[in-house]
């Protein structure tokens, strides 16, 4: 079920973008403090061990339609972000300032009117908007695969204590969101340039970087030894760089889509092979 249920969805987003009002709908009917996000995965939770108890095969189409449509409300994307078109178009002129403008809201980062220095704005955009794509779909679909509806709204936690406790450690939902980060940076180094992103697994200090930053220096060393080698900030031309960040963020969209692909298609494979949880 749970394959059926991601397939359709990333079938959607291939074709379709989350409406505001849905994305409104969807943050609003979220719990807002921890004692009710409890109560939603007791429910969750007694749910599911409802439909281990009385299931058959007559219910599996109404199954599927309630994962599918929990993972079309819920899901922050459709499939992984893609925000490349204007900012490509917008970097290639050397517009930096517009660039950011446009994405510093859209992506939460604090938003100012005036860009001084346009290689750290262009990481800031790139870190963040890998960042978002691992939270709002990779860990979701990863806790969706393992534990079912659960899983979701666990992920969908996490994210929320993680933004509600910016500057202080919230073990659990850092844990929560760290193991479908380790996962998603061993595909970038499957389905990228591999010898570059080991270098980057194998750096001395890897372990003292956080998910986000560590996350992000793999998806660098996949895309190129070119790209790690000027992050994260080395004094070049502007015209030099104006080039790499346009490609840069082209590269990293195909990077990510690349590994949505590759996840679903072991998932598929699990799946023929008979290899799944118990939960739907």
């Amino acid at each position: 079920m749970k394959f059926l249920a991601v397939m359709l969805l990333m079938l959607l987003g291939r074709y379709k973008r989350r409406s505001k009002s849905l994305v409104s709908r969807a943050g609003a009917s979220l719990p807002s403090n921890g004692r009710s996000w409890l109560l939603l995965m007791v429910v969750l939770v007694l749910g599911e061990v409802l439909m281990l108890e009385l299931f058959n095969w007559k219910l599996a189409v109404l199954i599927l339609a309630i994962e599918l449509l929990a993972l079309y409300f819920f899901v922050e994307n459709w499939s992984p972000s893609d925000l490349t078109g204007q900012y490509y178009r917008d970097w290639c002129r050397g517009d930096f300032q517009t660039s950011w403008l446009k994405l510093a809201g859209l992506l939460g980062l604090q938003r100012t009117d005036e860009v001084t220095d346009s290689q750290a704005a262009h990481y800031a955009i790139c870190q963040q908007y890998l960042y978002l794509s691992l939270t709002g779909f990779f860990a979701l679909l990863f806790w969706f695969i393992c534990l079912g509806l659960p899983g979701l709204f666990l992920a969908l936690w996490a994210g929320w204590s993680l933004q509600r406790k910016a500057n202080g450690r919230d073990w659990l939902s850092t844990l929560i969101i760290g193991i479908p980060a380790k996962l998603l940076g061993f595909t970038f180094f499957m389905v990228g340039n591999g010898v570059s992103a080991y270098n980057q697994l194998k750096h001395p200090q890897a372990n003292t970087w956080g998910h986000r930053e560590w996350l992000f220096r793999i998806a660098l060393g996949a895309l190129g030894e070119e790209n790690i080698r000027h992050y994260p900030l080395v004094a070049n031309g502007d015209e030099q760089f104006r080039h790499l960040a346009a490609e840069e963020i082209i590269n990293l969209n195909k990077l990510i889509r690349r590994a949505a692909i590759f996840w679903l298609v072991l998932l598929g494979l699990l799946t023929m092979m008979g290899i799944d949880t118990p939960f739907y």
